[in-house]
């Protein structure tokens, strides 16, 4: 199985360490040192970063499609969460990568922009990518960059074009168009409700929800010792597509997807996890999930 992500890598600037991050990096080492996936990503890199950024790629068996900037976006890290900008993250040329696709024959496609780098317009031609999944984290979409902040801004001139995708991911303070929890979950599982897309709805350490075809279920958590959760949303997303693409219904691969993030987080600096263990604790996690009435 193939996949590719397009979006910039990035670096992760903690203290006085800098270390690769983005979902080309955090998603694709899921699937490709977990999953045995051949994994591409449609990234620029800057000078300075090249040797960092394509040496750790290179451990985990992450391929890279350079593209002509020589930029690289840096986040500046406090307890796990993006608080600062520093660089820039180039536009990315859809065009450019679609070449590779006829070249490689792509399982998957994941849309994970760090900061803009992809348009809302790119969402609509994702099909000319002929893959049999296509995810999408909205994060990168939402983000704006403003007097020194990272915010949240909501500004698409068609929340239909999420119905594009098979997946779209999110962590609910990316949701901006509300701070109510439940006004936010009532208006996905309507958008839900024209499209065949399935919406997961990350809630930090109290689970998600996901949304498909205007039901609501709630998964919890597994329950595991929080050591870095930097990434685990890209890994949802990442292994949940790599399910679907194999053909799992919707609810066992969100599952799985939410098995392997929860893994992550606790063996942050081990192995992440396995095939068996996603298999031993969907049986326990199945057995808690439950539909919510909103």
């Amino acid at each position: 199985m193939k996949a590719l992500f397009i979006g910039n890598i990035t670096i992760d600037n903690i203290g006085d360490r800098y270390r690769v991050g983005g979902s080309g990096y955090y998603g694709g080492r899921a699937l490709a040192e977990y999953l045995g996936v051949e994994v591409y990503v449609a990234t620029h890199i800057s000078n300075d970063f090249r040797g960092l950024i394509k040496g750790v790629l290179d451990i985990y068996g992450i391929k890279v499609i350079e593209l002509g900037a020589d930029a690289t976006p840096i986040f500046i890290i406090s307890n796990g969460k993006a608080i600062g900008f520093k660089g820039t993250s180039p536009l990315i040329d859809i065009e450019t990568v679609k070449i590779y696709t006829k070249i490689y024959e792509f399982d998957i496609l994941y849309l994970t922009p760090i900061m803009n780098e992809i348009s809302e317009q790119h969402i609509v031609h994702a099909k000319e990518f002929n893959t049999k999944i296509i995810a999408l984290d909205i994060q990168g979409f939402v983000r704006e960059f403003y007097d020194s902040n990272i915010r949240c801004s909501w500004r698409w001139n068609s929340e239909e074009v999420l119905l594009n995708v098979d997946l779209v991911h999110g962590n609910i303070k990316e949701f901006c168009f509300s701070d109510i929890e439940k006004e936010i979950i009532k208006h996905v599982k309507d958008l839900s409700s024209v499209g065949k897309t399935s919406f997961l709805v990350s809630l930090d350490y109290k689970g998600l929800y996901l949304i498909h075809n205007s039901e609501v279920i709630y998964i919890p958590p597994l329950s595991v010792k929080t050591v870095d959760d930097v990434g685990a949303g890209d890994i949802l997303l990442a292994v949940t597509g790599y399910f679907r693409a194999m053909d799992m219904d919707i609810l066992e691969s969100v599952v799985r997807g939410v098995i392997a993030a929860s893994l992550k987080v606790e063996n942050a600096y081990g192995e992440w996890f396995n095939k068996e263990l996603l298999e031993t604790y969907s049986k326990e996690l199945l057995e808690s999930i439950k539909s919510v009435g909103i």
